[in-house]
């Protein structure tokens, strides 16, 4: 619904629909979906508590209040939701809706889920891996049926999930971000983001070449830059994603 590292018009932030009732990161949702199809939501899975990952769980919670049965699970660390909770859902920057309108019939619903340990969420099955960022992250490896996915969520360079994507037999495709251009690698470092070589580099520790790679979180004041310098590495299997895009997997 969004894949870029900014809003200006025309690019919306990052956020994913998975099976029409599981968000992945939430920078964009009310501004795409009808009520209907947010009424449809039952999940949002965190990956870091930055702005342009999260500014539309307040406005979909506010949205759907009164007309869900079921709480919204908003599911991330337990360190990550620690931080939404008191910054966010603090009833100062907005109400907080895991309590609102009762404890017992909340909107919003904290699910806190353990790094590498699989939980389920209904059809999918989610494990967190942390990554490198400049707030606390986590990516996650997503399984669904007989395939799997790696979702970075926002990093620079890290390991750890990457070791845990080359051992995941079922992998399908990996969604990668590539915030800045190779020009800007200081500022890339320093902020906890990758460009295109920072990506080949990352994709390296996969040890997979054939698995389908879609770029995200591209700041869209260098979007042409990066979609060149991504051309430039000759790897037919990466696709920088566009607003709309749907992929089967």
């Amino acid at each position: 619904m969004g894949c870029y590292g900014a809003e200006v018009p025309g690019y919306k932030a990052s956020s994913f629909l998975i099976n029409e009732d599981t968000l992945l990161d939430a920078g964009t949702v009310v501004s795409v979906l009808t009520v209907e199809e947010q009424l449809k939501i039952k999940n949002i899975i965190i990956s870091h508590t930055h702005l342009d990952h999260i500014k539309d769980i307040q406005f979909l919670a506010d949205n759907v209040i009164g007309k869900k049965d079921e709480p919204i699970n908003l599911i991330s660390t337990h360190g990550i939701l620690d931080i939404l909770r008191a910054n966010i859902l603090n009833n100062i920057i907005w109400p907080d809706f895991t309590t609102i309108p009762s404890q017992n019939g909340a909107v919003l619903k904290f699910l806190p889920v353990k790094g590498k340990e699989a939980c389920s969420i209904g059809d999918i099955t989610v494990i967190p891996v942390r990554v490198n960022h400049t707030v606390e992250a986590t990516g996650y490896i997503i399984r669904a049926k007989n395939s799997a996915i790696v979702y970075t969520g926002d990093t620079g360079c890290t390991d750890w999930i990457w070791e845990v994507a080359a051992k995941e037999k079922k992998l399908k495709a990996v969604f990668a971000e590539v915030s800045f251009p190779n020009s800007m690698a200081d500022l890339a470092d320093r902020s906890g983001h990758l460009t295109a070589e920072g990506l080949k580099k990352e994709l390296g520790k996969l040890g997979k070449q054939d698995i389908p790679v879609y770029v995200f979180h591209m700041k869209p004041q260098y979007l042409g830059i990066i979609e060149k310098e991504i051309s430039l590495l000759n790897n037919k299997k990466i696709k920088v994603l566009k607003q709309g895009d749907v992929i089967e997997i």
